[in-house]
């Protein structure tokens, strides 16, 4: 497995898969399995990533300001995206510093990933939940352009 290093990362990794595994070993693509995204990481120490589920339904107006709640809420749970700065620890760790998020709760907070990476690409791994409800989400990329 190639050593991770800063300069590994940077440049733009186009999603493979996203799924959640539970405790129990079962899994689930909560953004389908043929889900969309991309992740740059930059060298001057800023990354963005975006995952959306594949096909997503246009509002009926193309103006957002019209969009009706029920569009509104389909349109969060078809996507997750943040920006910020990013952080490879001395232990291998990557760590995004959210700025802005789709997902309130989370800017400004920091986002913990365990990398792997190898030939096929870039694996992500955050793991969260206690108890019965712990779970690993598992992001897979490959480098941009890459077949």
């Amino acid at each position: 497995m190639p050593t991770l290093t800063p300069e590994a990362l940077i440049g733009t990794w186009e999603l493979v898969r996203y799924f959640v595994r539970f405790a129990d070993g079962t899994e689930t693509a909560p953004l389908g399995e043929d889900a969309v995204g991309r992740i740059c990481y930059l060298r001057d120490g800023h990354m963005f990533g975006f995952m959306a589920r594949a096909g997503r339904v246009p509002f009926a107006s193309a103006d957002r300001l019209l969009a009706t709640p029920s569009e509104k809420a389909q349109a969060f749970d078809d996507c997750v995206t943040y920006t910020g700065r990013w952080t490879l620890l001395d232990d291998g760790m990557v760590v995004h510093h959210v700025e802005l998020s789709l997902l309130p709760n989370w800017t400004g907070q920091d986002q913990l990933r365990i990398p792997r990476l190898d030939a096929l690409g870039l694996e992500l791994a955050a793991h969260v939940g206690e108890g019965a409800a712990r779970r690993s989400a598992i992001v897979r990329w490959k480098r941009a352009g890459k077949t």
